[in-house]
């Protein structure tokens, strides 16, 4: 199922603001959700944004 919120690699890399290759180690390292549709990854805003915040509550 493809989330409503559905962002590309290029959407979600400019949304972070990392670039590709780091965003395209992290799917693929399963470190950060994300889904593999025909072969392109696609990330949830909402579950981006929920992976975040659990990153700085970590840091705290």
């Amino acid at each position: 199922m493809v989330p409503k919120d559905r962002m590309t690699m290029s959407e979600a890399s400019a949304y972070l603001a990392v670039d590709a290759e780091t965003l395209n180690r992290l799917a693929l390292e399963r470190s950060i959700p994300c889904l593999e549709v025909e072969g392109e990854w696609v990330f949830s805003k909402k579950s981006i944004d929920k992976w975040r915040r659990q990153r700085e509550m970590k840091r705290s």
